[in-house]
């Protein structure tokens, strides 16, 4: 009877019990299609029960998704490369985005990045992704990294603040961020702009960079493929339904969306960008560990995401 039980466990993969505990950042366009998936009935319809907790900051979505605290985080793909360098096997399983959504928005006064050099460059965090982008840009400008400084303004409200106020000459902004700041600040320069394709190939030089992910621990979806998989279509199928619908449609579905005329923008310029087939294959993540730099030229990227559908 045990050993009855036991392969009906894992032809079913029973192992997981309860709903997924799925942890988010606030509601954003970078995880909008996580949202919907539960906004639009998505995971229900698919057969598995996720609970959502907001979490803020990229950095404390990966450090519960470590500590266990989370099944399931939405991250960026470029922490599955620093855990893999930290030999721990965390896993992309579905990339939400073509882009990582940011702009580089500078001062007037600033016109290259070559301007940069002795100011202060605003940041979301110290080693975070948009420190990757902006150092690799500035050396694909022939600018010394060293000669930039950098400081932590977070992200939305508090980045603006800080170019507003000028505590930054620059800083790195992500999704509606970007659109509210330029509508009121329509005289500064943006020295990066990566939310459409033509820009995105022209900071990276490729058209798919992942970056917003669902990930995970490889041993809970070693002990959870079929809930992985169902949270997979799920969300592929909330990205269809963005891609689909007009931006006004798509922002009716969003509860409380603060700036809404920033918002309905940011939503306009990323519904290009949503992945059509949520998949990471070698070449685009190998872009990504190119752009974070040669300290993580060791890891192997196919360690780092599952494409399950």
């Amino acid at each position: 009877m045990k050993r009855a039980l036991l392969l009906v466990c894992l032809l079913t993969s029973c192992t997981h019990r309860g709903p997924v505990r799925l942890a988010l950042q606030p509601p954003s366009t970078n995880n909008y299609p996580s949202y919907f998936a539960q906004w639009l009935g998505f995971y229900k319809e698919e057969g598995v029960d996720v609970a959502i907790s907001q979490v803020a900051g990229a950095s404390k979505i990966l450090e519960a998704v470590v500590g266990g605290s989370a099944d399931v985080g939405g991250g960026v793909y470029e922490q599955t490369i620093q855990m893999a360098a930290e030999g721990k096997s965390i896993v992309s399983f579905i990339s939400l985005l073509k882009s990582p959504n940011f702009a580089i928005i500078a001062s007037p006064g600033v016109k290259t990045f070559s301007d940069l050099r002795g100011k202060t460059v605003g940041v979301s965090s110290v080693g975070s992704p948009s420190q990757f982008y902006l150092t690799y840009l500035l050396g694909k400008a022939g600018v010394n990294q060293a000669d930039v400084s950098t400081a932590t303004v977070g992200m939305g409200a508090t980045a603006m603040a800080a170019l507003e106020h000028r505590q930054v000459v620059a800083a790195v902004l992500f999704g509606s961020a970007i659109t509210a700041f330029l509508a009121r600040n329509p005289d500064v320069v943006i020295l990066a702009d990566t939310r459409t394709p033509d820009g995105l190939r022209a900071a990276f030089q490729v058209d798919d960079y992942p970056a917003s992910c669902l990930l995970a621990k490889q041993e809970w979806l070693d002990a959870n493929p079929l809930q992985a998989k169902k949270m997979a279509r799920a969300v592929l199928r909330s990205l269809a339904w963005i891609r689909a619908h007009s931006a006004e449609e798509v922002l009716a579905r969003v509860p409380s969306p603060g700036d809404s005329v920033a918002e309905l923008a940011a939503i306009r310029l990323a519904q290009p960008m949503y992945s059509v087939d949520g998949r990471i294959n070698k070449e685009s993540a190998e872009a990504v560990r190119t752009v974070m730099g040669l300290k993580w030229s060791k890891v192997d990227v196919l360690s780092t995401f599952w494409n399950p559908n």
